[in-house]
């Protein structure tokens, strides 16, 4: 059966008490989300990469996401990345250049964006 790291993701989040409040998705901020609500959006920036390789064979994959925090409140946005961040690394994923940190006047929103890393255990099929 192949599994799914995005939904694995999302459930690893979506378990975590802190962020039980949260509107937490996949992909982009539902449009029907109030402005003043914070959310997390998990949108993955390329498709699985093979990773490690024998006998001619992918044996791993690399994953690669963009995880987005926005909130109005600054310091709420840096504490839910935080938290994100230690999910994350649960998972094995780890952090990456580049990123955003901002407030964003058009959204009236503080952004939070962060991209991680990580690669499946060997032979498990992605």
């Amino acid at each position: 059966m192949i599994k799914d790291k995005l939904t694995e993701l999302y459930n690893a989040l979506k378990e975590d008490k802190t962020l039980a409040s949260i509107s937490i998705k996949s992909f982009e901020r539902p449009e029907t989300l109030s402005n003043d609500k914070t959310s997390i959006v998990i949108r993955p920036v390329g498709s699985p990469m093979q990773a490690v390789s024998g006998s001619d064979t992918s044996l791993a994959k690399v994953f690669l996401y963009q995880i987005n925090v926005e909130s109005k409140n600054r310091v709420e946005c840096k504490e839910l990345q935080r938290k994100v961040e230690k999910i994350m690394e649960e998972q094995g994923f780890y952090q990456t250049t580049g990123g955003l940190d901002e407030w964003i006047p058009e959204i009236k929103r503080y952004v939070d964006a962060r991209t991680y890393k990580g690669r499946s255990a060997l032979y498990e099929e992605y």
